[in-house]
């Protein structure tokens, strides 16, 4: 199964950037425009263990919807928030698995290293197989940069 990961230093708190990526009112502004993406349904405010979020999306000119639980949920310590950690797992949508970790580490200057994971499987057997190496693969590597770039903007610009 295809992973992406990447890693960005954003010039912002752990507790804001946690709280930030944790509030998926904020999705829709981090996702490129041509996805389209509408929040169905943003399950609890703030989010905890079991959460169930639910988008709309257009990708690749097909619509979809993706309801994602979450399965782990480590939030910042209040006493001394050094890391945190989430994972959310798709429960229906159209990829055969999906799971996007998120991890979260104070640095010494008052900055956060965010690095995310997408794990996936696309659909239907072999011809899942060959649109992820012809099309998945990368279409996920742009998602992941264009959201953490924007991340990175908006969380820097409250400085």
């Amino acid at each position: 199964m295809p992973t992406t990961e990447r890693t960005v230093e954003i010039h912002a708190p752990l507790e804001r950037v946690f709280a930030f990526v944790t509030d998926m009112r904020n999705h829709r502004l981090v996702v490129p425009p041509e996805t389209q993406e509408q929040l169905v349904d943003a399950g609890e405010i703030p989010m905890r263990l079991g959460t169930v979020v639910r988008l709309r999306a257009r990708y690749g000119g097909i619509r979809w919807t993706l309801s994602s639980r979450i399965t782990v949920f480590e939030p910042p310590d209040p006493l001394l928030p050094i890391s945190a950690y989430f994972r959310d797992e798709q429960v229906n949508g159209p990829f055969a698995l999906w799971q996007h970790d998120h991890w979260f580490t104070a640095l010494s200057d008052g900055s956060t290293r965010l690095t995310d994971r997408f794990t996936y499987t696309a659909p239907l057997g072999p011809l899942g197989w060959l649109a992820e190496r012809l099309w998945l693969n990368n279409r996920m590597r742009h998602l992941l940069e264009y959201m953490q770039t924007t991340e990175k903007h908006l969380l820097e610009l409250k400085d």
